[in-house]
């Protein structure tokens, strides 16, 4: 039996309607339907896991201590003649050099930068502020910010979010089941059509009826496996060998780069639904040899791969872009002095970005905003300030991009009184 025929068989069973969280979740026609009315915003959050350096990412050279802070490790001001000095933003801020890629974004408006990002009380610790980030609260055991979303906004559609890595993304960890993939094409049950076909004479009619006693663990349990099943059929309906970017996108060559790829084909298949997808790129704990702007140095590899990828995926969905939003965020920022091992250590302020046809761009403060690196404005002496709460940021995307609105929005963010940005037009 191939898995459409189990899709087919499953509708009208009862199965189709006993999850509704994810109502109809096999009918593909259905599903289709629904994805193309809709036009779902979409969501893609980049966690640099492991506390990026902002100051080197987002340059405040316009600061005038912030060279002092760093005399082996500091990005060079813009100067035209250097390629390892920064590249001008706004007369105050600029990219770091290898962030090239981001650079015509921004300057067409479609980039947002806030550069003094974290939560009141910060912890320094990666596990402690990564969930606290993800959970979109400063608890413990409490589950993500984005499966809160997607239980308070159910839609129809099968891959409605998606998790591109290791474990489950603290953000999408809750009651709504939600996959998680190391790559499209190494999604299957590994089985021949003759096994998959006794799999699923086997597991049909567990489906079949509801789970009893009907307790909320074996509702759970049902719910994954519908959500196996659907997904396994839409996505080995997607061919990622033969996918060739749109807008001559070159997507970098690595895990990062290809997960970046993926979400891009999910977004252009109508049947996934895609609205929320999350992706990790590691390798920003730089306790030593960090490196300035030089495109050798150690930090500067992986601004390349960052910005490579988001800008390939911008490039890659083009107009899509209307109702796509990038969010990249980090679980703290580093001091501002660098350490003995020419890095820099756990910090308190860190860089978000995002990026959409939609964005209002520019930067988060401006000039006049900006916290300061004297020895007075620093936390400790050692810590940049920060200006935004981050639950800020993620206000306006659930308000203002994904269509959020009161009482649900308090449920997604709660215990916090949201303040808006405006970060979108």
């Amino acid at each position: 039996m191939k898995r459409r025929d189990f899709l087919k068989r499953t509708i009208g069973t009862g199965l189709a309607t006993s999850s509704a969280l994810w109502q109809s979740p096999f009918n593909l026609f259905f599903r289709e339907a629904q994805a193309q009315a809709l036009a779902l915003p979409v969501l893609i959050v980049v966690f640099q896991r492991g506390g990026c350096d902002g100051l080197n990412m987002v340059v405040p050279y316009g600061d005038p201590f912030y060279s002092g802070l760093r005399p082996t490790i500091a990005i060079e001001p813009p100067d035209p003649t250097n390629a390892d000095a920064a590249l001008d933003l706004d007369g105050f801020y600029g990219l770091q050099p290898n962030l090239a890629s981001l650079l015509p974004i921004f300057q067409a408006g479609n980039m947002a930068i806030l550069p003094a990002v974290q939560y009141p009380t910060p912890s320094r610790s990666h596990f402690d502020s990564q969930n606290f980030i993800e959970s979109g609260i400063r608890a413990d055991d409490y589950d993500g910010w984005l499966n809160r979303f997607l239980a308070v906004t159910a839609q129809a559609s099968q891959l409605r979010a998606v998790h591109f890595g290791g474990s489950l993304a603290q953000a999408l960890r809750g009651n709504v089941p939600v996959s998680s993939f190391s790559s499209l094409g190494n999604f299957n049950l590994g089985l021949s059509d003759a096994e998959e076909t006794v799999l699923i004479d086997h597991v049909l009619p567990i489906y079949e009826q509801a789970p009893s006693p009907p307790t909320s663990l074996r509702q759970l349990v049902q719910d994954f496996g519908q959500v196996l099943f659907g997904n396994l059929d839409v996505v080995n309906a997607i061919d990622t060998s033969t996918y060739v970017p749109a807008n001559n996108a070159v997507y970098p060559n690595s895990t990062y780069g290809r997960q970046l790829r993926e979400v891009a084909q999910l977004i252009k298949t109508p049947s996934a639904g895609l609205q929320i997808a999350t992706i990790n790129i590691g390798g920003w704990d730089t306790h030593s040899n960090q490196g300035g702007g030089e495109p050798e140095g150690r930090q500067s590899g992986r601004f390349r791969d960052f910005a490579n990828g988001i800008a390939a995926l911008n490039t890659d969905l083009g107009g899509l872009m209307d109702r796509v939003c990038i969010l990249s965020m980090t679980e703290f920022g580093r001091t501002c002095k660098e350490n003995g091992s020419l890095g820099t250590d756990h910090g308190i302020g860190c860089v978000w970005t995002l990026i959409s046809n939609l964005i209002n761009g520019g930067m988060y403060p401006d000039a006049t905003g900006w916290p300061g690196l004297s020895d007075q404005d620093l936390v400790s002496g050692r810590f940049l300030q920060f200006t935004t709460d981050y639950r800020d940021i993620m206000g306006d995307v659930l308000s203002a991009h994904l269509g959020v609105g009161s009482p649900a929005l308090d449920v997604i963010l709660p215990q916090h009184a949201y303040t808006p940005l405006g970060l979108f037009a």
